[in-house]
């Protein structure tokens, strides 16, 4: 029952892990084919310029025996009215002949497909021979198959327990919690449209259709209901959330990078002036490499940012400062200085309301998650897929 998507939160879908610091906080994933030269064909000889012609031939002398050799053959001559230079021999490679082309078989028009053998579902008929629905599933569920299975039975648990406690939640509700999530996502995009192009990117590099979305929000939504009624907070709660809150704050850009000579790297690049946000695009691999590496503002007090970086964001005093590597996990991390923000000259009193609205919702989250690690390790799994099985099997 190990390795479940538990809560699809925005750390979740954006990969993040306190660990390895990849967390965005919750708002309140043939043959020689070398050219061969063709065979140089012979130049024409030479002809030697006419010279003056002698009056008496010598008699000639008695001809010298000579070994026979294998006869070469000769070009015709240069005719005697082409009076242009002899052209040089054409030495460059030549290219290799294309290789022949294949052509596709005329199709089979007027034949009838096959009959399918019985109980098949059949996927496609390919010039009326059956490819069997049973093939793609096997190669679906042995590549993808375990992770949405986790998802299917985490949501099943969850529904199974909101039945037993008679709750229910609403398309409308549903909606609602989609658009939370939106807000937590791109919460400097309002139009709608573009918002939903943002998902679908965000959705495709998780490897997370839609249909997974829609199931997770209402899974979710669920969860909500079966954590509200258990949520207590309290009065020294909202008075560390208002410490955390409007305390000194650091606004920071950030590359995330899998080991120091990355990082090095960076450095490097940085000293001989390139851009943060280029090399942002460049070497980071964190899910704040979809934002230009920008992180939400965080003070000392700030739990969603690893105490590592937290300690060294807050001692930046100079904004365009960069700092060193800091180690976090197996990760590597480079911050850049972008803003100092002052605390607020805010009373307790004016915001205790929503600061306890706000506590309420970050414990919510944490209990839904504990309440869906509760179901898991209380519920009774058996695969019956044998692909599925032995996968589940090998985790365990």
């Amino acid at each position: 029952m190990r390795n479940f998507i538990l809560v699809l939160t925005v750390a979740a879908l954006t990969g993040c892990g306190s660990s390895s610091f990849s967390t965005w906080r919750m708002p309140s994933r043939g043959g020689d084919t070398t050219p061969v030269s063709k065979p140089t064909e012979a130049l024409p000889a030479e002809k030697p310029a006419p010279g003056p012609v002698a009056t008496t031939a010598p008699a000639p002398a008695a001809p010298t025996p000579v070994a026979a050799v294998p006869a070469t053959p000769v070009a015709a001559p240069t005719p005697l009215t082409d009076l242009s230079p002899v052209k040089p021999a054409d030495t460059s490679p030549k290219p290799a002949p294309a290789p022949e082309m294949v052509t596709a078989p005329d199709p089979v028009v007027n034949a009838p497909p096959k009959p399918a053998q019985p109980g098949r579902l059949v996927m496609a008929y390919v010039n009326g021979e059956p490819v069997y629905m049973d093939h793609l599933n096997q190669l679906l569920v042995s590549g993808y198959g375990m992770v949405v299975a986790q998802q299917l039975v985490a949501n099943e648990l969850v529904r199974q327990e909101a039945r037993r406690k008679g709750l229910a939640v609403t398309d409308a509700e549903v909606e609602a919690e989609h658009q939370r999530y939106m807000d937590a996502l791109f919460p400097t995009v309002t139009e709608a449209n573009q918002r939903q192009r943002l998902l679908e990117q965000l959705l495709k590099k998780n490897n997370v259709s839609q249909d997974q979305w829609n199931l997770t929000m209402r899974r979710n939504t669920l969860l909500a209901k079966l954590a509200d009624n258990q949520v207590q907070v309290t009065e020294e709660e909202v008075k560390e959330e208002f410490d955390r809150q409007y305390e000194r704050k650091v606004r920071v850009q950030h590359i995330q990078t899998a080991n120091l000579a990355d990082a090095q790297k960076v450095l490097k690049d940085l000293g001989e002036g390139s851009e943060f946000t280029a090399l942002v695009n460049k070497y980071s691999i964190g899910p704040t490499a979809e934002r230009a590496g920008l992180l939400e503002p965080f003070g000392s007090r700030d739990t969603g940012t690893p105490p590592a970086l937290r300690q060294v964001a807050m001692g930046m005093k100079k904004v365009g400062e960069v700092s060193d590597p800091i180690q976090v996990g197996t990760a590597f991390h480079i911050l850049k200085l972008l803003a100092i923000i002052e605390p607020e000259n805010v009373k307790y009193e004016n915001v205790r309301a929503r600061l306890a609205v706000d506590v309420r919702k970050r414990k919510a989250v944490a209990l839904q998650q504990d309440i869906l690690q509760i179901l898991i390790r209380g519920g009774k799994l058996q695969y019956v897929d044998p692909i599925l099985k032995n996968q589940a099997d090998q985790v365990q």
